[in-house]
C-alpha cells in the first residue's frame, strides 16, 4: 500500500513538473511574439514617417520649382517691355566683350564693351556712354531738348548678322549711326581678335581697336588688305 501511493505521488510530482514548464515556455513565447509586434509596429510606424517626409519634400520642391518658374517668367517679361518704348536690350557679340585700344595722331582711344553698354574714352579721357536699347515705336517728332538730353546715353540699337552691332541716337532721325564688327588679322604670326569701329551711312572702317595698348601702338599705322577704310 505505501508504495502505491509513493508511485502516486512521484507522479503527480512529475505532472506538476511538466506542468510549470509548459506554462513558463509558453510565457517566453508570448513575450518574444509581443516584443515581435511592438519591433514591427514601431517599424511600419517610422516607414510611413518616412513617406509623409518624402511626400512633404516632393511638394517643397514642386512649389519651389513653380517659384522659379513663375520668377523666370516675369523677369523675361519686364526685360522685353522696360517703358519708354524699350523692348528690352540689344547683347553685344560674346567676342566684341571687352576693353579695346586704338592709337592715332591724336593719342590712344580707349573702348569698353560688356553685354548691353559701350563706352569711348577719348586719348583727352572725355567718356561717352551708350546704353543698347530695342527701340519699339518711331520716333516722335516734336521731342524737348531737355528730354533729349535725359536719353543721350540711350541707343536705338541692332545686331548686323553675327557679328556686328549697330547703334543711334534715341531720337536721332537723321544721319548715319555707329556701326562696330569683330574682326582679326594675323599680327607676328598670330590671329589677333580685333574691333573694327565707323560711323555714317556707310559700313566703312574709321578705328581698328586692339586687345592690347602694346598691339595698338604697335600698329598704329598699319593697314589691312581686307578691311575697308573711310579714308
Amino acid at each position: 500500500m505505501k508504495k502505491t501511493i509513493w508511485v502516486i505521488l512521484a507522479a503527480l510530482s512529475t505532472l506538476l513538473i511538466l506542468t510549470g514548464c509548459s506554462s513558463n515556455s509558453s510565457e517566453h513565447k508570448s513575450s518574444a511574439s509581443s516584443k515581435a509586434e511592438l519591433v514591427k509596429s514601431s517599424s511600419s510606424k517610422k516607414k510611413h514617417s518616412e513617406k509623409k517626409k518624402e511626400s512633404s519634400s516632393e511638394k517643397e520642391s514642386s512649389s519651389s520649382s513653380l517659384s522659379s518658374e513663375v520668377s523666370s517668367s516675369s523677369s523675361t517679361q519686364s526685360s522685353e517691355n522696360m517703358g519708354e518704348d524699350r523692348g528690352g536690350y540689344v547683347t553685344t557679340p560674346e567676342a566684341m566683350r571687352g576693353t579695346w585700344y586704338s592709337k592715332d595722331e591724336n593719342g590712344m582711344r580707349k573702348l569698353v564693351i560688356s553685354d548691353h553698354e559701350i563706352t569711348f574714352i577719348s586719348p583727352d579721357g572725355e567718356t561717352n556712354h551708350a546704353i543698347l536699347y530695342k527701340r519699339t515705336n518711331d520716333i516722335p517728332s516734336d521731342v524737348s531738348e531737355s528730354e533729349r538730353q535725359s536719353k543721350e546715353e540711350w541707343k536705338s540699337a541692332g545686331n548686323i548678322g553675327t557679328n556686328g552691332i549697330s547703334m543711334r541716337g534715341w531720337y536721332q532721325q537723321q544721319g548715319g549711326g555707329e556701326h562696330f564688327f569683330t574682326h582679326e588679322e594675323e599680327i607676328n604670326g598670330q590671329n589677333v581678335p580685333l574691333v573694327l569701329f565707323g560711323f555714317g551711312a556707310n559700313d566703312l572702317t574709321d578705328y581698328v581697336y586692339y586687345p592690347s595698348e602694346d598691339l595698338a601702338n604697335q600698329q598704329s599705322d598699319a593697314k589691312y588688305d581686307d578691311i575697308n577704310y573711310k579714308f
